[in-house]
């Protein structure tokens, strides 16, 4: 009895210290400053940042502290990646966890950068028959994989933000959503209270921007914030619309209110109030 006893216990051993170890590691990492450049790279790569409430700026540096020192970054085609572009990247990255419980994307190891669109190749199989194309990028999240990003399309959606666009921003979505094992447009939630209402929302409005895409070049005449590239799958819908939500809230707000206040309760902030009202950053409506 004693000896199954002591079985059992160091059974229990090996599961559980592990586990605290993880945890407190986690802490310890998050515990460690930015340094002062990490800092301002930090306040000139992310706008929203000095609007955040001082209790989220400290959690955001510690996320990002955590995510820097987790998470490899690899240049591509002979990028040399900065100490600005790790800043910039993992700050998007962390934004999207303020306010909540996380791991910092645990499943995530190493982010590539390229230093422009890239070609990547494609493998479709349809029963017994592969196909192969070859299609540009601007980024990609790979499941269970890395995170690909372009630094030229960051930079110029940094430099543009009234175009409603964030690769960073859309990637890590991605990452978000794969979460619970699958791209279903549906993240996972803290508490089964949480996102009762996210799939009637997102259906809807998911349904409503397919219908846009498919009238593109008719009379709709409707105003639109969210890409029409939202329109491919419901994982890439609630990419676009978190792009949309931190990029440009404000339109986002005045016409998808339904769809603003779903991510807002997700995200646990609302940058269309945090945001200033003098930026000249003006979002663009297209028609």
């Amino acid at each position: 009895m004693t000896t199954f006893l002591f079985i059992v216990l160091g059974a229990v051993a090996l599961w559980v210290l592990p586990y605290y170890w993880r945890l407190l590691r986690r802490r310890q990492l998050r515990g460690r400053p930015l340094n002062r450049d990490q800092e301002r790279f930090l306040g000139q790569s992310l706008r929203i940042y000095k609007s955040l409430p001082l209790t989220m700026q400290a959690q955001l540096r510690g996320e990002m502290s955590l995510f820097l020192q987790q998470k490899e970054f690899v240049g591509c085609d002979g990028l040399e990646v900065s100490e600005y572009m790790r800043i910039a990247v993992a700050a998007h990255a962390c934004l999207l966890l303020l306010g909540r419980d996380t791991r910092c994307y645990p499943d995530l190891y190493t982010v590539l950068l390229y230093p422009d669109t890239y070609v990547a190749r494609e493998i479709h199989r349809q029963n017994y028959v592969e196909t192969t194309r070859h299609s540009v990028r601007e980024g990609e999240s790979h499941y269970r994989g890395p995170v690909v990003i372009s630094w030229r399309d960051l930079e110029q959606d940094l430099a543009h933000p009234e175009l409603g666009h964030n690769v960073a921003l859309h990637e890590f979505a991605h990452k978000l959503d794969e979460e619970d094992g699958y791209y279903d447009g549906r993240p996972v939630f803290e508490s089964s209270g949480e996102g009762r209402d996210w799939a009637e929302v997102f259906g809807a409005e998911f349904r409503h921007l397919r219908q846009q895409r498919d009238s593109e070049g008719s009379q709709n005449t409707g105003p639109r914030v969210l890409d029409l590239y939202g329109a491919e799958s419901p994982a890439e819908f609630f990419a676009v619309a978190t792009e949309a939500f931190f990029v440009i809230p404000a339109a986002l707000s005045s016409h998808h209110s339904a769809l603003y206040r779903e991510l807002r309760n997700f995200y646990r902030i609302d940058p269309a109030v945090l945001y200033d009202t003098n930026s000249p950053a003006q979002p663009k409506i297209e028609k």
